[in-house]
């Protein structure tokens, strides 16, 4: 990702090469319904993702302008610190490594999957859907608190910013019930 521009974010596919989650059959975030503020925040994920790997500010400062560009100079730069709070649990408490892709890639890895299976199940009140996210999420059966505490409030203020913020909102009634099942490849 380093010094190259985000793919836009607008789920077209033709004419671009075939990219990592592509060739490895990772699904459409359009396949999977995701909303426009689980864009945003998958986008923020890769970018804090990317500092961690490349040690480098650049992907920091971009996470800021993509959640600044869609949510303004209030709202972005918190939702990044939520984000950032709920890497840094996954990171404290997973023992394994995280896969992810580039920022607007439109597929979405297994981990990056289980992530926002978590963050729906805990916006939608699925106590067994949590119990499942967090267990795929932190690859071990016995989970602890600071994970489902970052996840909880990342997804409050994901509900929060999704009403406050009608062109990040639009979420079908459809893709809210819908059900779709992740295949978790480790």
């Amino acid at each position: 990702m380093r010094n190259k521009a985000p793919k836009p974010n607008n789920g077209t596919s033709a004419g671009e090469d075939v990219c990592a989650g592509h060739a490895l059959g990772f699904p459409l975030r359009s396949e999977l319904g995701f909303s426009p503020i689980e864009n945003v925040t998958l986008d923020v994920f890769r970018a804090v993702c990317e500092v961690y790997t490349s040690g480098s500010a650049q992907p920091w400062e971009i996470a800021l302008k993509i959640s600044e560009d869609h949510l303004g100079d209030g709202d972005g730069p918190v939702l990044v610190a939520r984000v950032t709070a709920l890497l840094r649990a996954l990171r404290a408490e997973r023992k394994i490594g995280f896969s992810y892709l580039s920022i607007g890639c439109q597929h979405v890895s297994p981990d990056e999957l289980a992530v926002a299976g978590l963050l729906k199940a805990v916006r939608s009140r699925d106590d067994y859907g949590i119990q499942r996210g967090l267990m795929l999420a932190l690859d071990k059966p016995n989970v602890t608190t600071r994970t489902q505490s970052a996840a909880r409030t990342l997804a409050a203020l994901q509900s929060q910013l999704a009403a406050s913020h009608p062109d990040t909102n639009a979420e079908t009634p459809e893709f809210h019930e819908q059900t779709v099942q992740a295949i978790y490849l480790h």
